[in-house]
Parts: C-alpha cells; sequence; structure tokens
C-alpha cells in the first residue's frame, strides 16, 4: 500500500466528505438548481468549486497552510481593493446582465479569489473557540427558511425558466436593480468588497 490513496479511497472520502460538510453540500444543491433553471456555466461553476473542494478536504492537510503574509508576498490595503474593486466594477457593469463580457468578468474575478485562497489564509487570526450554539440555530433558521422560499418561489413559476411576478425568486425580485448600469456597478462593488473581507478572515 502506498503512501498516496488509491482513486477509490479518494472518491468514497470524497463522498464522505459532501454529506457531512454543509458548505460544499449547499453548492452542489445550488449547482443542481443552477442547471435545471438555465444557468449551465453557473452550474458547471458551482459544482466544480464544490467537487474539487470536497476533495481537498477529504485528503487533507499533511501540514498547516502558510499565510500568505508570512511567505513575503504583497497583499494589497484597504484603499487599493476599493479603488480597484470599483474600476473593476464600473467596466463590467456597463455590460448587459448575463452577456459574455460580464459572465467573463464576474467568473475572471471568482477565479482569481479561489485561486489567492486556496493557497491558504492572507493572515492570521487567533482561533475564536467553538462558534455559539444560539448563533448557529438562528442563522441557520434564517438560511434554511430562505432557501425553502426560494425553492417554493422557483417551483411556482411557470416554468422552471420562465420568471413569475406572483411568485418571484430572488433572482426576479433584483432584476429592476441589475438592469441599470448604477445597480449592477454597485451590486458588483458590494460582491467584490464583501468578497475580500471573508478573503481576510
Amino acid at each position: 500500500m502506498t503512501e498516496s490513496r488509491s482513486t477509490a479511497a479518494v472518491v468514497r472520502a470524497t463522498m464522505a466528505t459532501v454529506v457531512h460538510e454543509p458548505v460544499v453540500a449547499i453548492m452542489l444543491v445550488a449547482a443542481f438548481f443552477d442547471g435545471i433553471s438555465g444557468n449551465p456555466i453557473h452550474a458547471l461553476l458551482l459544482g466544480g468549486v464544490a467537487i474539487v473542494l470536497g476533495r481537498d478536504i477529504a485528503l487533507g492537510e499533511p501540514n498547516p497552510p502558510i499565510p500568505l503574509v508570512e511567505r513575503g508576498m504583497w497583499i494589497p490595503g484597504g484603499w487599493t481593493v476599493a479603488a480597484f474593486s470599483a474600476a473593476f466594477a464600473l467596466v463590467v457593469g456597463a455590460f448587459p446582465r448575463y452577456s459574455w463580457p460580464a459572465t467573463v468578468g464576474v467568473v475572471a474575478a471568482a477565479a482569481a479569489a479561489i485561486a489567492v485562497a486556496w493557497r491558504g489564509p492572507l493572515v492570521v487570526h487567533a482561533d475564536p473557540g467553538p462558534l455559539p450554539r444560539r448563533g448557529v440555530v438562528a442563522w441557520s433558521t434564517v438560511l434554511v427558511a430562505g432557501a425553502l422560499w426560494e425553492l417554493e418561489a422557483l417551483l411556482l413559476q411557470p416554468s422552471l425558466t420562465l420568471d413569475s411576478q406572483q411568485h418571484p425568486t430572488i433572482s426576479t425580485l433584483t432584476d429592476p436593480v441589475l438592469s441599470t448600469h448604477a445597480g449592477r456597478t454597485l451590486i458588483m462593488l458590494a460582491w467584490l468588497l464583501v468578497g475580500w473581507f471573508l478573503m481576510r478572515q
């Protein structure tokens, strides 16, 4: 038996990870519904990241990753990130929603963030310890309720690819905002800044 795991063992460990890791499971579910709703690109991206993440967790890390700041890598400051994000959002937001230029811009930003985050944390934070049970239950309830509401709205539409104002999904509700350049720019800017904040946690 070699030190490296067999393919079958990796597959079994990955499947176990999918079952026990809620983030991986949620991404797979989101990929499935994106796929049946006529968004194959979103489905492929979500599903691909979920599978790779599940495999990564299943294989485990022999040594903890070294924070990027300890590798001597330059990490941009807050104002630099804000300025770049504003310029990026302004350019990408000029293109219509779901157009190829907008899709390529979003995919490029997301891929870059995943590539950086996958190499290890940006900075070191003290271990906060276990999460408060009350907070976990409260946020889990909110997320599950929101997911069930979205699923109900999706299933009550005339079809999975046809929007309904009587039973709007979150995507339908955001259509008025995302139909304008200013709206797309602001949403894109918020998405980038929240993503940067999460990467530093």
